[in-house]
């Protein structure tokens, strides 16, 4: 399914609502959910001065350390994940030649989605 993805071999529609709209939706939700224990935790301090100014091997606090490496790995995942959404929906609708026009704005409306959806995780 990846493979057909990055390839633009699904429709527009499949590729522009179920894995870029939903699964945007769906990728934002962990994000937030992860971040959300993690503040709670952290006590209003942020994650690089958790780790540079309190963090200790001897006194280390391993909830906070396996939920910042989670937190990580998923935001990695997302920038991952939106560089592949990316390219499938734009090789998707390069091959829709229904209307020029929804080729074009789907293109304009992912690279909005794609900045406002960075814009609220980073």
């Amino acid at each position: 399914m990846l493979k057909k993805l990055i390839a633009g071999e699904l429709s527009l529609a499949d590729t522009f609502w179920k894995f870029g709209v939903m699964g945007m939706c769906v990728c934002l939700f962990i994000i937030r959910f992860i971040s959300g224990i993690l503040a709670g935790k952290l006590h209003g301090v942020s994650i690089f001065t958790y780790f540079s100014k309190y963090f200790s091997f001897f006194n280390m606090n391993t909830s906070i350390v396996l939920l910042s490496f989670i937190y990580l790995i998923c935001l990695a995942a997302f920038v991952w994940y939106s560089m592949v959404l990316l390219l499938g929906i734009w090789r998707s609708s390069s091959k829709y030649d229904k209307s020029i026009w929804l080729r074009h704005i789907t293109r304009v409306v992912t690279v909005v989605l794609l900045f406002m959806c960075y814009q609220i995780v980073f």
